[in-house]
C-alpha cells in the first residue's frame, strides 16, 4: 500500500461500517477463543505441563501495522523449560498456530516432534515473537533441520498457516481437537 502525507477524512467520514463489521468479527473470534480456554482449565494443562498457567485470550492493533487476537494455550514462556501453544490471528495476514519450545524441552520431546507435525514449518527467526521474521525465516520442518536447529537455539519454534471455517462451531471444535492431540502427543 502506498503511503500518504495527507488525511483520508473521506475514509474517516466513511469507515463506520467498516469498523462495526470488524469488531463483530473481533467479538465472534473472542468468543470461541474463550470458550476453547474455558474447555482447557489450569488443572488439565498441568496434567501436561505442571508449570502451565492456564490459558489467555489477548488482542491488540499494532502487530506489524495490523491488529491481532491471540490465544495462548500453557503459557509457560521459560527459555529452558517452557512450552507454549499459541493461536494469532492476524488480521490481513492470516490464521496461525505456533508451539514454542524452551531448549531443554524441545531436546526432551526430540523423538516425537518431526514426525508427529507435518506440514509445519521450523523458524530460524532469533525471536519466537516477531512474526514477519519467524513466516520468513522458516523451512519445512524434517528431521535432519530440526536436529541441527535444537542444538543452535535458546529455545524451538514450529508453526503453521491454518484454514478456519467460516462456523464458529467448527472452528471451535477443530481448536480443541488441535490443542487436544498436541497434548496428547506431549504426554
Amino acid at each position: 500500500m502506498e503511503k500518504t502525507h495527507k488525511f483520508d477524512v473521506s475514509f474517516w467520514r466513511n469507515s463506520k461500517a467498516f469498523f462495526e463489521y470488524f469488531n463483530q468479527q473481533t467479538q465472534l473470534l473472542t468468543q470461541v477463543f474463550t470458550e476453547v480456554c474455558n474447555s482447557f482449565p489450569q488443572k488439565k494443562l498441568q496434567h501436561f505441563f505442571p508449570n502451565a498457567k492456564g490459558c489467555k485470550v489477548s488482542k491488540g492493533n499494532q502487530l506489524d501495522g495490523f491488529p491481532y487476537q491471540v490465544l495462548d494455550i500453557i503459557r509457560d514462556f521459560d527459555l529452558q523449560h517452557g512450552f507454549n501453544i499459541r493461536f494469532l490471528n492476524w488480521w490481513g495476514n492470516g490464521f496461525y498456530i505456533f508451539i514454542t519450545y524452551g531448549s531443554e524441552t524441545a531436546k526432551y520431546y526430540q523423538n516425537i516432534i518431526p514426525s508427529h507435525f507435518e506440514g509445519y514449518y521450523l523458524s530460524k527467526a532469533t525471536s519466537p515473537y516477531h512474526y514477519e521474521k519467524v513466516i520468513k525465516e522458516s523451512e519445512i520442518l524434517n528431521a535432519k533441520n530440526f536436529g541441527s536447529e535444537i542444538r543452535a537455539s535458546n529455545h524451538f519454534q514450529i508453526w503453521k498457516k491454518l484454514n478456519i471455517s467460516e462456523d464458529i462451531i467448527v472452528t471451535r471444535n477443530s481448536l480443541e481437537k488441535m490443542i487436544q492431540g498436541i497434548l496428547d502427543i506431549h504426554t
